[in-house]
Parts: structure tokens; sequence; C-alpha cells
């Protein structure tokens, strides 16, 4: 994997190319993030055009978190997938953390985004949970450490993990994260529930089953080992 960094005026523009690479994506950006502090950049398009083949979920799920942790010096970020790759998950991710990423599949968009003037939220950035998966979240909290973070994905999926920064055997700034999928009856019934404390209910009605789910899960493990619970 290599990357061309080009500086213009009011931007910094990485171009990679190669083979799509966690780890070396990762090692990218912490030389990145070194380089741009010390130039004082505030915005920066990377351009993963040329990038052949792409992540998986959980890869997408801990690039979002790197960047929240090396690039939250800058304003704004700007990512350039090739069409049709767009999943979002790491720019939730990041926004959820503070950090303005956005993703496009157009280095046009993406140049106008980043040069515009005034920061515009766009629709479904929010890092809030819905009512339900807020009703699961409350449920299981107790089960992780005080400073876990639940987000709830696009694809309403659930996704927790934790920092581990300050962990010496840690591989990742954060730990493996876990993955609740609903089945789409428990969804409607939960839906249907006529108060919030009657989601709390059926929500902590699934715990054995979370219980159950998270036996022999690993916060250390390697990203590929990510746990996936579903719930239903």
């Amino acid at each position: 994997m290599h990357a061309r960094v080009f500086r213009s005026d009011g931007f910094v523009r990485v171009e990679v190319s190669g083979a799509a690479d966690l780890d070396g994506l990762l090692r990218m950006m912490r030389k990145i993030s070194v380089q741009t502090r010390s130039h004082g950049d505030t915005l920066m398009l990377v351009n993963l055009q040329k990038m052949e083949g792409e992540l998986n979920f959980t890869g997408h799920y801990v690039l979002g978190e790197q960047v929240a942790q090396h690039l939250s010096h800058l304003t704004k970020l700007a990512s350039v997938v090739q069409p049709g790759k767009i999943t979002k998950t790491s720019e939730k991710v990041a926004r959820a953390q503070g950090v303005q990423l956005s993703v496009f599949d157009s280095e046009r968009d993406a140049m106008a985004w980043l040069l515009m003037a005034e920061q515009q939220t766009q629709p479904g950035d929010t890092a809030m949970m819905d009512p339900v998966r807020t009703a699961f979240w409350e449920a299981f909290q107790h089960l992780f450490p005080l400073h876990a973070q639940a987000i709830q994905m696009a694809n309403g999926n659930l996704v927790i993990s934790w920092p581990m920064a300050n962990d010496p055997n840690a591989l990742y700034e954060m730990s493996t994260p876990i993955t609740i999928r609903f089945e789409p009856e428990l969804l409607q019934v939960m839906l249907e529930a006529s108060s919030a404390e009657q989601r709390k209910r059926i929500a902590a009605q699934q715990e054995n089953v979370f219980r159950a789910g998270l036996v022999g899960y690993d916060p250390y493990a390697m990203v590929p080992k990510a746990r996936v619970i579903v719930l239903g």
C-alpha cells in the first residue's frame, strides 16, 4: 500500500493505492497524523479509489475509531471511495466521537464539501440511538466497563466497544467490537411496546441470550475475530 501526499491551497490531499489492508491503513494514518499536525493542516481529502479490494464491516469500524483517535485535530476530513462502496460505518463511528468525516464516491463532491465555509450536517449523521436500541443498551450496559460506547449503525445494528489505549496488552486503542443484530420479530415487539418501561422489560428479557453470546469473547482479539450476537 502506497500513499502520495499533495498540498494545495487550503487543504492536503492524500492518494492511496495498493491492496486494501487494515494494518497498512492504520500505519499510514499515524504517519499522516504526525505530518498534518506539524504542518498545522486542518482540512484533508483522502482518495481511496485506487485501492484494490475493500475492508469488511469490522475493518471499517476500527478505521473510524482510529480516525477519531489520530485525526481529531482536523476540522474536516473527506474520504473518496469507488462508486457503490460507501458503507458509512467509518463515518458514523468517527462522527460519534466528534470528528467531521464524510465519505463520498466523487472527488468533486468531496472537495465541494471540504471547502465549504460553513459546516453542514448531513442527514443521518447523528450519533443518537433510537428508543429501541437505547433500551437494549441500558439493559446490557452493566456488563461492560463504565467507559464503553454503543453506536447505532445505519443498518440498525448496535456496535459496542471501549477505549484501551492505556492497556499495554491491547493491539488497538479500542476493544474488539461487539455487533448486536436484531431479528425483525423482536424489533416489531419493541416498536409495539406501549411505554419506555415496557421496552426496558422486553430488552432485559434478552440478557441471558446476550450473555451466552459473549461467552469466549476476547476484547484483545484481532479484528477478524469480532463478535456478532443475534437477538430475537
